[in-house]
């Protein structure tokens, strides 16, 4: 990754902080009111209920290995017994876990070659962020031309997201669990798309730029499908049985509410912002992609990080993603 792709933001620190407030505007109480727009049911280009609900059905569930393990918490140090037989049942995390301990960021002087090493020296939270990354890796890998994805796009750059908004966790002060929660939520924030996705292209549509009317990624697929992708996730997610604080980072990342707890508010911007950054770099995209790249204090502020923290956060921008596309 070209390293001029981030110099609009290097050596010119972000605008002075405006008084905290939640970086999002709040949507009305008519784009709130559930899965789609009142009054807009009637489209001819609209999802009804039922293709939304078999479109979500054809997904295929989150492994069992990547439920258990997300239902756990704290680290290692408690009983794991059954952990490494479980995980011995998915060859893909498997295989990606032993890829991980083995890589460079681990250093290790001699190759691991079993399960239970693998597992004692990643510890349970970054053994659930491999685990999620393996089990929606070909998933997150589909056709977003409508929304502006090159090929493989999402997945691309929901990995550079996902790493991102851990080093941001991590430079902020975070637990390595808070740190890894918020590369999960990085990685899965836009798991609505993969549904919309191919509605836009069954029905020709393109979310792509444009250069008048509605700019909001939200409003525009509300107006041209009757939902949007926040929404269709938190469904996905609810399939998936992901925890609740999950749950809520992926349906409220373009919409973080004004009365979110401090913790909660902290994840949904840091997640918020890596998507900026990594949409500004066109990690993943083309060049007339439709997302939002401005970033300012109030979201900066918002993340815990300090101004210097984030120029540094920028100057290491390319080896982050770099590392986290190496690792998975």
């Amino acid at each position: 990754m070209a390293d001029d792709l981030f110099n609009r933001f290097r050596g010119a620190p972000p605008r002075a902080p405006a008084p905290p407030q939640a970086p999002s505007q709040a949507p009305s109480a008519e784009e709130d009111s559930g899965l789609r727009v009142r009054g807009q049911v009637g489209s001819s280009t609209h999802v009804s209920d039922v293709e939304l609900l078999a479109a979500i059905e054809r997904i295929p569930s989150m492994p069992i290995v990547v439920q258990k393990l997300l239902q756990r918490t704290g680290d290692l140090s408690g009983a794991t017994s059954g952990l490494e037989d479980l995980i011995k049942q998915d060859m893909g995390i498997a295989g990606r876990l032993l890829k991980l301990v083995n890589s460079p960021f681990y250093g290790l002087a001699q190759p691991v070659g079993s399960i239970e090493a693998a597992v004692a020296i990643t510890g349970l939270a970054s053994l659930k962020s491999l685990a999620v990354a393996a089990s929606t890796a070909n998933l997150l890998a589909v056709d977003l031309s409508g929304y502006g994805f090159a090929e493989k796009g999402l997945w691309t750059n929901s990995v550079a997201t996902a790493a991102m908004a851990k080093a941001i966790a991590k430079a902020t002060g975070a637990t390595k669990d808070e740190a890894e929660e918020h590369f999960v939520a990085g990685l899965l924030r836009d798991v609505g798309m993969m549904v919309l996705g191919g509605f836009l292209s069954d029905r020709k549509i393109s979310l792509r730029k444009i250069e008048t009317g509605e700019k909001d990624i939200l409003r525009r697929e509300r107006t041209l499908l009757g939902l949007d992708h926040c929404r269709v996730g938190e469904r996905v997610a609810q399939k998936w049985t992901l925890p609740d604080a999950l749950t809520a980072t992926i349906g409220q990342h373009h919409r973080i509410p004004a009365g979110a707890d401090p913790k909660t508010l902290r994840q949904l911007a840091a997640v918020r912002l890596a998507e900026r950054l990594t949409y500004a770099a066109n990690v993943g995209l083309m060049k007339d992609h439709p997302f939002e790249t401005t970033i300012d204090g109030v979201l900066i502020q918002a993340t815990g990080l300090s101004g210097p923290a984030f120029q540094n956060l920028l100057k290491d921008m390319p080896t982050i993603v770099k590392a986290a596309e190496e690792g998975l």
